[in-house]
């Protein structure tokens, strides 16, 4: 990102006053930049119980099979992801302004609130990084990779945590949003691989991060990268689940 990228801030900001991404309302005096302390209350958390392989939050304690509908047929290459936020509401249109309306600034707040969530903090302690990677076309045209921005973000916010861009995609693919788990599997499978040169150290514990899980496609088709490279460990994050 370059400096006219980031001009949300500094002069622009005493000249015209940011109101709160969730309330509309000015900002007040928090630690956030784009939230007010009742924006960032309104942010759909996850807490326990969750499936723990996907994350998927349960809505009260299940009697009997706790298998979760999200993940049943995904088997993933990843042991266990944990999410922060539930991808409705305020979380989602915030998501949908990083990427479609060219705010990747707005991902440091959820990265800052995400990075307070004592779950999603212990999860991510101590890993190797590793940011799901867009095709070269699409970084061309939407000028960022938003998640770089969150695992950037991430690491300089949780202890013992390194960024490792392990990962390309070198294969355009259609867009997920409208498309139902078999197919999301497919559209992603082969299209991503290690970055030329790449090396990974198999001892340590990987976690392949992203913007949103909803089915796990993605972030499944990336881990299994980093398992046929060696490296033994490998979980997955994303900001927001659905």
């Amino acid at each position: 990102m370059g400096l006219l990228d980031d001009l949300d801030r500094g002069l622009v900001d005493l000249i015209f006053p940011r109101d709160c991404s969730v309330t509309q309302l000015p900002l007040d005096d928090g630690p956030f930049r784009h939230l007010s302390l009742a924006g960032a209350e309104a942010l759909p958390r996850i807490s326990d119980p969750r499936c723990l392989t996907c994350g998927h939050p349960f809505d009260g304690w299940l009697e009997g099979d706790r298998s979760c509908p999200h993940c049943v047929e995904l088997h993933p290459a990843f042991d266990r992801a944990v999410c922060a936020f539930r991808a409705k509401g305020p979380v989602r249109h915030i998501l949908h302004r990083i990427k479609y309306g060219r705010s990747p600034y707005l991902a440091d707040d959820l990265v800052e609130v995400a990075s307070q969530d004592e779950a999603f903090r212990r999860h991510l302690a101590g890993s190797v990084l590793v940011p799901v990677p867009i095709h070269r076309s699409k970084a061309w045209s939407r000028g960022y990779n938003q998640t770089d921005r969150i695992v950037d973000g991430l690491a300089r916010r949780i202890p013992g945590c390194a960024v490792a861009r392990l990962l390309e995609k070198h294969v355009a693919t259609e867009s997920q949003t409208r498309l139902d788990r078999t197919s999301r599997l497919r559209n992603v499978a082969k299209s991503f691989r290690l970055q030329p040169g790449a090396r990974v150290d198999p001892a340590r514990r990987h976690v392949v991060v992203d913007d949103v899980l909803t089915t796990g496609a993605t972030l499944h088709a990336c881990a299994a990268i980093l398992r046929s490279a060696g490296v033994r460990a490998v979980d997955a994050a994303a900001l927001a689940h659905g």
